[in-house]
């Protein structure tokens, strides 16, 4: 049984298959990510969000396009969609300045400024 047969086009691979699937070329996620310049957890962070060049090192490892893997992430013709990096972005935004809610616009700026430095 193949993957697709697995997973319909529709839908992103389980999480655990992917781990499987890397596992059986004997390497963890942490590994393949490391051999490749990335940090520690990008590739365990690739299986459940948007990571551009963990999905690409992953997809590589398997001998896949990331678009087969997380077909979600994807236009139709390959092309990552942008949208998730930019609603990502907008969701966190959102929790700084309900954490940062502050009267005076400097106070703010610098509490946001502080948040993203971490």
């Amino acid at each position: 049984m193949s993957h697709t047969d697995l997973h319909p086009a529709d839908n992103d691979w389980h999480p655990a298959d992917i781990i499987a699937a890397i596992r059986k070329q004997e390497l963890t996620l942490t590994e393949l990510a490391i051999q490749n310049g990335l940090p520690n957890r990008a590739c365990q962070t690739a299986i459940r969000k948007p990571h551009k060049k963990a999905e690409e090192v992953i997809a590589s490892q398997l001998g896949l396009h990331p678009m087969q893997i997380w077909p979600s992430r994807y236009h139709s013709n390959g092309k990552r969609k942008r949208f998730l990096h930019s609603q990502m972005v907008a969701e966190k935004h959102d929790v700084y300045t309900q954490t940062c809610a502050f009267s005076k616009p400097k106070e703010t700026q610098k509490c946001l400024s502080s948040m993203s430095n971490k």
